[in-house]
């Protein structure tokens, strides 16, 4: 599929979603998170010009697609299940939950030593 066509496929199924806890649980992916900080500070370093998901890699929008399709079909229940547990920090297999590292990393803070 063509960039293009990926990119539309990820704001039809995630931004353009009335189900908040589905779009909730795409962002909160670590995979996500991960590529939204890279593209943000993409877009960032250009000026803010266009919008973030014009700066990804094939790649990447190849990623973000087959995210987009898990969540834009999950109910809304384990939507939300996936959402609080991840922001309450409750995940072993990273040291901070993917929302707050993403936005720590959009606002350029650094994660305090414990």
């Amino acid at each position: 599929m063509a960039a293009e066509e990926l990119k539309a496929k990820i704001i039809n199924l995630i931004d353009e979603n009335t189900f908040q806890w589905r779009k909730a649980a795409f962002y909160s992916d670590p995979t996500v998170s991960e590529i939204m900080a890279k593209l943000y500070e993409r877009w960032e370093k250009s000026g803010r010009e266009g919008r973030p998901i014009d700066y990804a890699s094939l790649e990447e929008l190849e990623v973000l697609a087959e995210k987009a399709e898990k969540y834009a079909f999950m109910d809304d229940e384990t939507a939300r299940a996936v959402t609080f547990t991840r922001m309450s920090g409750d995940r072993e297999d990273r040291g901070e939950n993917s929302l707050v590292a993403f936005m720590r990393a959009l606002l350029g803070r650094k994660r305090k030593k414990t």
